[in-house]
C-alpha cells in the first residue's frame, strides 16, 4: 500500500512539472573523464582499499584488493586527484592508518593503470602510472604487451603454449623495473607468455592466455586470446615477501605472470 501511494505521488509530481511552461529539460553534463585501473603489486602486506577522497562523484576505487589482483578500468574525473590507500580491515584503528596519501593528475580521454608498489614494511608505498593505449588491432589479430612490476629487468616471450621454447616466441625484451614493453600483434588463437630475467634463458614464470567462450547469436564477443580485437597486458609480479601479510602459499612464494584485459573486442 505504501509503495502504491509513493508511485501515485511521483506520477502527480511528473504531471505537475510537465505542465509548467517555465520548466526546461537540461541534459546531464559530464566532466572530462579518464579511465583508471588499479593493480596491487605490493608484495609484503595484505589486501588494500583505495579511495579518491577529494569528491564523491566520478571516482575510481578498490575494495579489499589483494596482491596480484586488479580492478577493471573505471571512469574518474580528469584533474588532480587526491588518493589514499588503506589496509583492508573492519577495525577503525587499522583503517585509520593509511599507507599512502598522494595526488595524481589524470588527463581527459586517457586510460591509465596505477600500479601500487614499493614496500609497506619500509614505508615506501607509491603508485606508478602506466598509460593504457593499445593500438587498433588488424583483422584477426590480438595485441599483447608485458608490464614489469618487479625490481629487476625481464624478457617476456609470446608463444602458443607454456611448454613452447622461448626461442620460437615473439620477444618483449629488457622490460625495465616498473616499466612496460610495446604492444605486439599476434593472430587470435592459443597464446601464452613465458618470462625470464633479462638476458637469461631460464624461464621463471609461464602463463597461458585466457580464452573466451563462443558467443551466442546476438551476443557481443567476449575478450580472449581467441577473440580478434582484444588487447592485453601481461603483468609480471615478484614473489610474496616471506613471513609478511602477503599470501604465503607456494604459488605466491614464486614469481608469476597474469593476463589483464586492456581492450575488449567490441571497443
Amino acid at each position: 500500500m505504501r509503495l502504491s501511494r509513493l508511485v501515485l505521488l511521483s506520477t502527480g509530481v511528473v504531471a505537475f512539472t510537465a505542465c509548467s511552461s517555465s520548466d526546461k529539460i537540461t541534459a546531464t553534463v559530464f566532466p572530462p573523464l579518464a579511465g583508471v585501473r588499479y593493480i596491487n603489486a605490493l608484495n609484503d602486506t595484505g589486501a588494500v582499499d583505495i579511495r579518491m577522497i577529494d569528491q564523491i562523484d566520478y571516482v575510481a576505487f578498490a575494495n579489499a584488493l589483494p596482491f596480484r589482483s586488479g580492478t577493471q578500468s573505471q571512469p574518474a574525473e580528469a584533474k588532480a586527484r587526491h588518493i589514499r590507500v588503506f589496509p583492508t580491515s573492519t577495525d577503525p584503528a587499522v583503517t585509520s592508518k593509511y599507507m599512502l596519501d598522494t595526488t595524481i593528475t589524470l588527463s581527459a580521454n586517457a586510460n591509465v593503470t596505477l600500479i601500487l608498489t614499493g614496500s609497506a614494511r619500509a614505508k615506501t608505498v607509491k603508485f606508478v602510472v602506466i598509460p593504457d593505449n593499445p593500438p587498433a588491432a588488424a583483422a584477426g589479430q590480438i595485441a599483447v604487451r608485458a608490464v614489469n612490476s618487479a625490481t629487476g629487468a625481464i624478457d617476456a616471450y609470446v608463444v602458443s603454449t607454456t611448454a613452447d621454447p622461448i626461442a620460437g616466441g615473439t620477444p618483449l625484451a629488457n622490460v625495465t623495473p616498473l616499466g612496460m614493453s610495446s604492444y605486439v600483434s599476434r593472430a587470435a588463437g592459443a597464446a601464452a607468455v613465458r618470462v625470464t630475467a633479462a638476458g637469461s634463458a631460464t624461464v621463471i614464470a609461464s602463463v597461458a592466455g585466457p580464452t573466451a567462450a563462443a558467443s551466442l547469436p546476438g551476443e557481443l564477443p567476449a575478450a580472449g586470446v581467441n577473440t580478434a580485437g582484444t588487447a592485453f597486458s601481461v603483468f609480471y609480479f615478484p614473489a610474496s615477501v616471506v613471513g609478511s601479510q602477503a599470501p604465503q602459499t607456494a604459488a605466491f612464494l614464486a614469481p608469476a605472470a597474469i593476463w589483464f584485459v586492456d581492450r575488449v573486442p567490441t571497443s
